[in-house]
């Protein structure tokens, strides 16, 4: 649960990184930050959707641009685990619950699209053994042999969809919250699963991984994991210090409520 990425930050930065380890760098650059700057909920979840949108702008733009795209990319991750910190989600068991164990609709591994059939659950469906990975590289790789006919056919196309596809989730992600998220978050059960986001986070999140499997088809190899390492292992990828230092400004959402 939220506990295990909630304890003191670490003194070295783990090799290998799953959710709990990208949450709690998050928590360990951003949290301060975000607090100083009055971030609530509403807005963090408007600066997912914002970066995911920009995402899909520069692969319109400059779908050759790899730097900006890649930067794009883990913004949609870390502003992504910024909310579940704020909602303490587990990425971990909301991906598991999910995608942990085949397609969630046909139930199988690869899905049945990949052979030609319809996405549908079998009759005679059993279920499959589950092995979930752990690391954001295992999850990577589990959702591209999941989906493979995600990356046929044209991968410029494939990048434009895919991009289009994680502005819609989070876009349904902000439309499945009620009027007033912040108080929402203040009386969820989330240990009783009543959570009534998980299932838009594990798309928008599973749809970012189909993103990076795009860039890796493109570029031969390409890995979110050791993007996001590289980027945050030190601390802020802009200001660069191990607590966010950036300028603190106010969003028109929390000037709003004034």
């Amino acid at each position: 649960m939220i506990e295990k990425y909630l304890g003191e930050p670490e003194v070295e930065p783990r090799k290998e990184w799953g959710f709990s380890e990208l949450q709690q760098r998050v928590r360990v650059i951003y949290e301060k930050h975000d607090l100083e700057c009055g971030y609530g909920a509403a807005t963090i979840l408007a600066k997912t959707l914002g970066n995911a949108a920009t995402l899909k702008q520069v692969i319109r733009k400059t779908p050759d641009d790899f730097n900006s795209i890649d930067r794009s990319l883990t913004n949609v991750f870390i502003w992504t685990s910024t909310f579940a910190n704020v909602a303490k989600m587990d990425l971990q068991e909301i991906l598991e619950g999910k995608f942990g164990s085949g397609c969630p609709h046909c139930k199988q591994m690869p899905c049945l699209l990949a052979k030609g059939e319809k996405c549908e659950k079998p009759q005679d469906w059993k279920p499959l053994p589950s092995k979930n990975p752990r690391t954001l590289t295992q999850w990577q790789n589990h959702l591209e042999a999941m989906y493979p006919n995600n990356f046929k056919g044209d991968l410029g196309e494939a990048l434009k969809k895919t991009s289009g596809r994680i502005t819609d989730e989070i876009g349904e992600l902000i439309v499945s919250s009620y009027r007033d998220i912040e108080e929402e978050i203040k009386t969820v059960s989330f240990q009783e699963g009543t959570n009534p986001w998980e299932s838009e986070i594990a798309d928008a999140l599973a749809w970012s991984f189909a993103l990076a499997n795009c860039l890796k088809k493109i570029r031969a190899t390409y890995s979110i994991e050791n993007s996001l390492k590289e980027k945050y292992k030190e601390g802020c990828s802009y200001c660069k210090s191990p607590e966010c230092i950036c300028p603190k400004a106010k969003t028109f959402i929390d000037e709003a409520k004034k």
